[in-house]
């Protein structure tokens, strides 16, 4: 039999949470209601939950707007190198930091961890000199090569690996695999939770990122979605901006992260949960 105060609580609980989802869903119901409406609409006096006159043509105009194809193939294409390229040395450090002893490894994670509170804003200029310095700037090398290493991601995945027998990796050892091979062949399958979020947290992450794209592309055909949309806040303000317009470009332009995150969304839970502290 079901006690009644453990019933009362279940459903505080659930009213809780349903409101929680209101107002997470809020804002994104509200652009999608002032997409398919007319500016006038949208500063309408009356207020309304449902558009008042709905336009779909809003969406191609949006989309016609700007070059959102070639933004969206630079944003994809960048994002890919970046994810691709901090799996493989994530995991080559982690691998180092969980499964190998050397001296200095816990001075080194820890300069790992004060590296995680490190702002780009305040490193962005040096590295801005050293790009320009070889020419990369308005390259993809400009939007992926800084962040080819991350403190995150090696934090991260060390977690993960630490969760690893290491019983498993001093077999292999003894069995003759190489460092290498031990990684690829009984680490990572193990830890795929830790890798999928890694991926998932960095492809949103770099994909919404607006600041880095901004200061080191300057034309049409390098740049990236965030910036596509700033486009749009640089016309008229006030009610002469076109917030319908941005209203449905940014809708179409949040369809991958959606995307990516209905995919993987039970690995992140997974991964986070493995990335309690220790040792």
């Amino acid at each position: 039999m079901i006690n009644p105060n453990n019933r009362l609580e279940r459903g505080v609980s659930h009213i809780i949470l349903i409101l929680f989802v209101i107002l997470i869903l809020l804002p994104i119901y509200w652009m999608f209601v002032s997409a398919v409406q007319t500016n006038d609409n949208i500063f309408s006096p009356r207020f309304h939950l449902l558009p008042l006159n709905v336009d779909w043509g809003n969406f191609v105009q949006a989309w016609r707007a700007e070059p959102f194809g070639i933004f969206f193939v630079n944003s994809i294409v960048s994002n890919l190198l970046i994810v691709f390229f901090q799996v493989i040395t994530s995991s080559m450090a982690a691998y180092a930091l969980a499964f190998t002893e050397f001296k200095g490894k816990k001075t080194i994670f820890f300069l790992i961890l004060m590296a995680m509170m490190i702002p780009m804003q305040a490193t962005f200029i040096p590295v801005y000199i050293m790009l320009s310095k070889v020419h990369l700037i308005n390259t993809y090398g400009a939007l992926v090569i800084p962040f080819i290493g991350s403190a995150f991601g090696i934090f991260l995945l060390r977690q993960g690996f630490v969760s690893v027998p290491k019983e498993m990796v001093q077999a292999a050892r003894i069995d003759g695999a190489s460092e290498f091979r031990i990684l690829w062949s009984i680490v990572l399958p193990n830890v795929k939770p830790a890798i999928v979020t890694l991926v998932l947290l960095n492809f949103v992450f770099h994909y919404n990122s607006l600041f880095w794209p901004l200061v080191t592309t300057n034309s049409t055909n390098m740049r990236v979605i965030p910036v596509a949309l700033s486009y749009f806040l640089s016309q008229d303000a006030g009610q002469q901006l076109q917030w319908n317009l941005l209203m449905a470009a940014d809708l179409f332009s949040i369809v991958p992260v959606i995307a990516i995150f209905l995919f993987g969304q039970k690995y992140i839970v997974k991964g986070v949960a493995n990335t309690s502290l220790k040792g």
